[in-house]
């Protein structure tokens, strides 16, 4: 054992060939010498096992792409990056995000994978792709994007850029990529189990293929985009979301922790719920429209029938009336059982049990034998209920086989006779006697009996108008609340995953979308763009939007008490101006109420009454207020007053904050200075790629080398064809030389920048 000190010591420090050093103890306190000349060996820690018992007590964790002293020394040299001791790390630094994208294979693009299938593999963690301009970099991710089918994210403003990703050329000016035998297929892992997503220009391939346990790939059935997930952007699309803030809705919408495809579906269900409601109470109002008109014919059929009961014959009109409604009665009654023997049989057939297909199951194995036992137990005891129904529906064929012949047979049905018999025979009087037909009082009793009932159901249909009006209200209630729901979960994501972050600040304002509030209540009302401006009017000011944004909570109000009283505020006056278009509607309006009479008589009145319906149903869509800070305990600011850079950094400062699906991110560094790049970018990747993929094109050394990529991939480009110049983890040279060439200028170029850096000393 050797105790150095003194110069020995310092000697020894100051050793450029020492990288690392073995620390028994990792409290150990270091001596000053080695504090003062700021040395930063690598710590590392032997395992020690000299018994059996003491294998694998300690160890040291080293990052390599495969094992060599060339790839040991580099780790040494990136310290923490590549070496783990294992008394001072938790967890295993081998695992990985769940998903991943496994390789993309590209055939016949118009410059890439002409000659031969160009392939890009990837590892589970960071990938970086460098090269130099036009080298075919964005061209590879925008592939990517095509074949998980992610067209759709593009925003508007970017589709034209985007068109020449999935356009074949004609001619050499043109923009397009692909020719006609473009194919491209990406293998995507989800834990275990891998597939193939495919994609040709003329359509002819399987979208999905799934890897069986013999290795062969067999087509499978889902929806490319649900099936695979991943989140893609470019610089311009960080760009784009951070002057439109609005579509960063969708992106917290995608996460699971806010669950919005639940959500969605019981807004639909409710929502679906409530149409149906309102359009069952207009269908039966509409019908109670005629009871004034048959109170009417009611009373003039009662004074005709008067006419005929005065007379001496009425006693034998009322007794055949009377037996007609007993008669029709008992019959109605007979028919609400009389098929009981059939119900009985049908529900004895429903529970006759499929045969078990026994063929899978081994009868010579004990467990198989004892459950097919089990099943046989079960079907007889089922076939002995099944016996016992058919036996019941004996017994009821025999009760209304019983029932008709004592009706038939009854002094009821004797009366019902004669009372028939009597008024045949009073017919025949009355013609003789030319008195009037008794087949018109019968005619008016039957009329007087159908209005009768008519005007009864119309006094229930009423009592049925009462309840569907308050399970409406309720549906609506529902709808209100679901929409409160919406706003809160995206609130507490957020909150989750942004509460620590120093460089970005979200919250939700709930119906806080003026970009998009009037051509969304236009597109509910069917009011095309600019019609009856002065009564929609505007969020500024003025009109129906002017009043319902009128005390909406400022940008610069931070009183949270203040704000969700200002919130309920506005979804009073939401309810107030729906009532008080409805009302326009009805003709209920004063020229205060409307700016332009064509408004209401040329529009709202000709509106059907399913679209304030649907008006009930809506809600203006929630915006978000973005602040930044330029720096870790600064002051957040509102995004819209930053930079373009600072924009950007703002929207990747929560972009990577969250999620487990692979993560491409195009040109991420672009308005950013390398100090951000460094504290934002680099840092963050190094802490999410244990979780998640990170796929990313750069051209900023930082990201590649301090981001510790485990994979780098340098393009070239080649007789007119995107090319691999190198591939391979940082400790291969030919990467390093890559990284150094494309990145930094070669390695003369670097060198001589870096020492008219350091030659300033401190000063610099």
């Amino acid at each position: 054992c050797f105790i150095y000190s003194g110069a020995t010591l310092n000697q020894t420090i100051v050793c450029s060939d020492i990288y690392a050093m073995e620390l028994m103890e990792a409290s150990f306190s270091m001596p000053q010498q080695y504090i003062e000349k700021k040395a930063a060996w690598t710590e590392i820690i032997g395992s020690d096992s000299h018994h059996p018992h003491s294998v694998g007590r300690n160890f040291t964790w080293v990052k390599m792409g495969y094992p060599s002293l060339d790839g040991l020394r580099l780790a040494l040299l990136d310290g923490n990056l590549s070496v783990k001791r294992s008394d001072t790390f938790e967890g295993n630094p081998n695992l990985h995000g769940h998903l991943s994208i496994e390789s993309l294979t590209v055939e016949n693009a118009r410059y890439i994978g002409r000659s031969r299938v160009f392939e890009c593999r990837f590892n589970p963690w960071l990938n970086t792709i460098i090269g130099g301009r036009g080298t075919g970099k964005s061209t590879l991710l925008e592939f990517i994007r095509v074949v998980l089918r992610r067209e759709k994210e593009i925003p508007e403003s970017l589709e034209k850029d985007f068109e020449k990703y999935r356009t074949v050329y004609e001619n050499r000016s043109d923009d397009g990529l692909l020719t006609e035998n473009s194919k491209f297929c990406i293998t995507y892992r989800k834990d275990e189990n891998v597939f193939k997503v495919q994609w040709s220009y003329d359509g002819n391939e399987t979208a999905i293929l799934e890897e069986e346990e013999d290795e062969n790939f067999v087509p499978v059935f889902g929806d490319v985009q649900q099936r695979f997930p991943v989140r893609m952007y470019s610089q311009k699309q960080i760009f784009e979301m951070a002057r439109r803030p609005q579509a960063l809705l969708k992106i917290i919408d995608d996460a699971p922790e806010v669950k919005y495809r639940e959500w969605l579906e019981k807004w639909k269900e409710e929502e679906s719920r409530f149409l149906a409601l309102r359009a069952k109470y207009r269908e039966i109002q509409s019908g109670l429209s005629e009871e004034s008109r048959l109170l009417g014919e009611l009373d003039d059929i009662k004074k005709k029938l008067a006419v005929f009961e005065k007379a001496k014959y009425s006693k034998i009109l009322r007794t055949y009336q009377n037996r007609l409604r007993q008669t029709r009665a008992v019959e109605a009654w007979g028919n609400s059982w009389n098929n009981i023997g059939s119900l009985i049989r049908e529900l004895a057939e429903q529970l006759v049990p499929e045969n078990l297909d026994e063929e899978l199951f081994d009868t010579a194995n004990e467990t198989d034998e004892q459950l097919l036992g089990h099943t046989e137990t079960v079907s007889k005891s089922l076939k002995q209920i099944v016996a016992k129904l058919n036996s019941l529906a004996a017994e009821a064929d025999k009760i209304v086989s019983e029932w008709d012949k004592a009706k038939d047979e009854s002094l009821w049905q004797a009366a019902v006779d004669s009372s028939i018999d009597a008024y045949k025979i009073l017919r025949e009087q009355l013609q003789k006697e030319k008195v009037g037909d008794p087949r018109e009082y019968g005619k008016l009793v039957q009329d007087r009996q159908s209005l009768e009932e008519r005007l009864k159901n119309m006094t229930a249909r009423r009592k049925t108008l009462v309840e569907l009006e308050k399970q409406a209200e309720e549906s609506l209630e529902e709808l209100t609340s679901l929409r409160r729901e919406l706003t809160q979960r995206r609130s507490r994501f957020l909150k989750k995953i942004l509460s620590s972050n120093p460089y970005v600040s979200m919250s939700v304002l709930p119906y806080g979308s003026t970009d998009t509030v009037e051509d969304d209540f236009r597109a509910v009302l069917q009011l095309g763009e600019g019609r009856y401006e002065k009564d929609v009017g505007s969020v500024s000011g003025g009109g129906i939007l002017g009043d319902l944004y009128a005390g909406y909570p400022k940008n610069n109000e931070r009183d949270d008490n203040l704000i969700k009283r200002k919130i309920v505020e506005f979804e009073e006056r939401l309810r107030k101006q729906k009532k008080r278009i409805k009302e326009i509607a009805k003709g209920n309006f004063s020229d205060k109420d409307v700016k332009d009479k064509r408004f209401a008589s040329f529009h709202i009145d000709k509106l059907p009454p399913e679209i304030f319906d649907r008006l009930d149903c809506w809600y203006p869509e929630d915006s978000l207020d973005i602040r930044y800070s330029t720096k870790p305990g600064g002051e957040f600011r509102p995004v819209q007053q930053g930079s373009p850079g600072q924009k950007t950094a703002a929207l990747l400062a929560f972009l990577l904050s969250y999620g487990d699906e692979p993560l491409i991110l195009d040109q991420p560094e672009d308005d950013l200075d390398n100090q951000l790049i460094y504290d934002l970018i680099v840092t963050q990747i190094r802490s999410i790629k244990q979780e998640r993929q990170v796929i990313v094109v750069t051209h900023n050394a930082n990201i590649v080398v301090n981001g510790d990529s485990e994979l780098v991939m340098a393009l070239d480009v080649g007789k007119g064809e995107t090319q691999k110049y190198s591939e391979g983890s940082l400790q291969e040279s030919l990467v390093r030389e890559a990284i150094c060439d494309i990145m930094e200028g070669g390695a003369e170029a670097f060198d001589q920048r870096y020492r008219r850096i350091k030659a300033g000393g401190k000063y610099v």
